[in-house]
């Protein structure tokens, strides 16, 4: 895997432009917003005039004046003035004299002492206006010279901006930390779409229950999870077709025996008939019996192993009709009813005299009854009776064969007629039919539901 395509290498850059976020923003605005502004307001043209600018220019002018004269000093200051219309200055001769402020101050005395002096520089000092007092010359007794510059001439031109700008300054670093949020918000969220795409997938099957395929498009973690997915659902492809490919092979194998076991079964049980005809000892007919009935049941077991491969396969014919079920029940029992007689079972039937319409295949039905019927007598017949009762209630109507026998035993049905049941558990689900089966030691009934349509 590629490292800069792994999730764990986003996710650094992601914790790095974390920590990195803010101070980026602050010095990006402070380009991108500072600068134009002080372009707009003229600042950037402008000569920056701090404090020690005035503090050095003002001890300068005062040096030059070495020895000149109160004329020659006054002309300077006007000059100064000139040069520095923002501040305003004064000078105080040796005398202790205002001289020539500019502008007039009224709060300006006429004769300075030396605590008003004290008091003067204590008041200016650190405060606004800045305040710059040298003396004239080397020489201390020509007196000092003073220039007061508002406090906001000395701010840098950064300070003296538009209070509008700030607003756009602090708007620019939130719409910057805005943005990382929502990119890393997207990011997060996106690897939840893939994850929770994934999940849909494993719930989305298809038609033979294995889920479907995702699509693919990343090599990290998440994107070789989705191809580690994608390889389990081929393998459970091949290995349904491998599924399908056997069963078709044991269903083939199955209706094969079956046809070709007919033949012999067939010509045995001719030869059987023959015997009995035979006069012969009675333990010989005896025997004969036994026989006749054990390949009469195997040869129902093959023709059942038969129909429901055919069934498994969708092969064996089904033609829907509409049937009258009471009709059809009282000739499917009338067929049966020297074989209960013989068995001395008691027959109990209980069909209404109306006619109850089923939707379905005849010979399917008569199959389902002829399986049931065959299921009594083999293992219920202990019990001497068999019911059939049809009933209707409102769109519903039901179909219910009783006896009195043993008990339903799961196991023994499976081993000795469970091909019989499966056929008819097939057929049921086929013609859109349901059933159950209730069974206690005192009997078994077996109910078939039918729902009419709309």
């Amino acid at each position: 895997m590629n490292v800069t395509q792994s999730l764990i290498t986003k996710y650094i850059l992601i914790m790095i432009a974390a920590v990195l976020i803010i101070p980026v923003s602050f010095f990006a605005g402070s380009w991108l917003i500072t600068v134009p502004f002080m372009h707009i307001q003229g600042l950037l043209n402008e000569e920056y005039k701090g404090k020690s600018y005035y503090e050095q220019i003002w001890n300068q002018e005062a040096k030059k004046l070495e020895g000149a004269n109160e004329k020659t000093i006054n002309q300077k200051l006007k000059l100064l003035k000139e040069k520095y219309p923002e501040a305003s200055m004064f000078w105080v001769n040796e005398a202790g004299q205002t001289q020539l402020p500019l502008p007039y101050h009224e709060s300006l005395p006429k004769q300075w002492s030396s605590s008003y002096t004290a008091e003067f520089i204590k008041k200016r000092y650190g405060n606004d206006p800045y305040t710059v007092i040298t003396f004239i010359g080397t020489d201390k007794k020509q007196g000092f010279m003073v220039i007061e510059v508002p406090e906001k001439a000395v701010e840098p031109p950064i300070q003296r901006l538009d209070p509008a700008y700030y607003n756009i300054y602090l708007g620019f670093v939130f719409i910057i930390v805005l943005s990382f949020i929502v990119l890393s918000l997207f990011f997060f969220l996106r690897i939840r779409k893939r994850l929770r795409a994934l999940q849909a997938a494993m719930n989305n099957k298809d038609e033979q229950g294995i889920p479907l395929p995702v699509v693919s498009e990343s090599t990290d973690e998440i994107g070789q999870l989705e191809q580690s997915f994608n390889q389990m659902v081929k393998q459970l492809h091949e290995s349904r077709d491998r599924e399908q490919q056997e069963e078709q092979l044991r269903q083939d194998l199955i209706m094969s025996l079956s046809h070709d076991l007919r033949t012999p079964l067939t010509t045995v049980r001719t030869h059987i008939y023959q015997m009995k005809n035979e006069e012969m000892a009675l333990n010989v007919q005896q025997s004969l019996e036994v026989i006749d009935t054990k390949v009469e049941f195997v040869s129902d077991l093959i023709d059942n192993l038969f129909s429901y491969t055919l069934l498994l396969n969708r092969k064996y014919p089904y033609r829907e009709e509409e049937v009258d079920m009471a009709r059809f029940l009282r000739k499917s029992i009338a067929q049966w009813y020297p074989l209960f007689e013989e068995e001395n079972m008691e027959v109990d039937i209980q069909l209404p005299s109306q006619s109850i319409y089923w939707r379905g295949d005849v010979q399917w039905l008569e199959r389902i009854i002829d399986n049931l019927c065959q299921n009594v007598i083999r293992h219920a017949k202990e019990g001497n009776f068999i019911g059939f009762r049809l009933v209707q209630e409102h769109d519903l109507s039901s179909l219910t064969i009783s006896d009195k026998g043993s008990g339903f035993n799961k196991n023994s049905h499976t081993k000795q007629n469970g091909v019989g049941l499966a056929i008819v558990a097939a057929m049921i689900k086929e013609m859109g039919l349901t059933w159950s089966i209730h069974s206690t030691k005192h009997g078994t009934d077996i109910q078939i539901v039918y729902k009419a349509s709309d």
